[in-house]
């Protein structure tokens, strides 16, 4: 008897509870973000999820990728040294006889502080994700995480109406909770426009270290930009970092391809739609 392949609706939900529990039975605290745990709490609208997302802390990254390996998930994003932690702030995973990939966040772009995942951590609740309980992060965290997914990628001036659009798709908040929230992650300024599309006031402390490089960047990551970032923060990885660039992983293209909606013929074809992409970016 053949049996009938999980569609992406069906396996988003019952792979975040898998690989949660995974985790969870090696010591290894993890909370689920977007897809359907930010559904059930009502901050994101009802949509179909193209992966599943988790969150752990920054210093069980390397144990958390052995576990996933042990169990047949293999990593298929670029490798970057760990001084661009706050930049690539997350590695993809993919199995081949599951459709869902996984993203497992070390760091959530937009958070400046370095205890993240503890203030995370402490203010978690639980949901019913494919009617089965799984760890999240609390109402007020979900929505400055699902705001922050929203602006990451757009420039400065776009930004608030994208929060405004955020925070009319979500249940009611109480904004104080939401701006503590923030404040607790180090993202009061990073997440100031979706606090001020909840009627809150700007943010009255200075700006934290990095929040400035944010603005101006978000998660706006060129190949041209990462190959800065390394030269500047990990000169010596810069070889390593060059060499995979250019010597393609063919299943790190084809998930290149997939994500940006080009149609995949080989790495090589790959590399140099993504040179051009570079060079039209100058």
């Amino acid at each position: 008897m053949s049996s009938v392949p999980l569609t992406l609706a069906e396996a988003v939900p019952l792979g975040t509870v898998h690989l949660q529990r995974l985790l969870e039975a090696a010591g290894i605290r993890s909370l689920a973000i977007k897809g359907p745990a930010f559904i059930a709490l009502g901050v994101r609208a009802p949509r179909h999820s193209n992966d599943i997302d988790l969150i752990i802390a920054p210093e069980d990254r390397e144990r958390a990728s052995a576990v996933l390996a042990g169990a047949g998930w293999g990593i298929i994003s670029h490798w970057f040294p760990p001084a661009l932690d706050d930049v690539i702030y997350s590695t993809t995973f993919s199995h081949r006889q599951f459709p869902a990939t996984l993203d497992l966040h070390h760091h959530f772009t937009g958070f400046l502080a370095h205890d993240a995942f503890d203030q995370l951590w402490r203010a978690r609740t639980m949901v019913q994700v494919g009617h089965q309980d799984v760890v999240c992060t609390g109402r007020e965290h979900a929505l400055v995480i699902e705001g922050l997914n929203s602006i990451k990628m757009l420039e400065h001036e776009r930004r608030p109406e994208a929060a405004r659009r955020v925070v009319e798709a979500a249940v009611a908040v109480d904004v104080g909770a939401v701006e503590a929230a923030a404040i607790a992650v180090g993202a009061r300024h990073t997440a100031a426009p979706i606090i001020a599309a909840l009627g809150g006031p700007d943010p009255d402390q200075p700006a934290p270290d990095g929040f400035g490089s944010w603005v101006e960047r978000g998660a706006r990551n060129s190949g041209r930009d990462l190959i800065c970032d390394v030269l500047r923060r990990s000169p010596r990885s810069a070889p390593r970092v060059v060499w995979e660039q250019l010597t393609l992983d063919p299943k790190v293209a084809r998930f290149w391809a997939q994500s940006h909606g080009v149609p995949y013929r080989s790495p090589q074809q790959i590399l140099w739609v993504r040179i051009q992409r570079m060079l039209k970016r100058r």
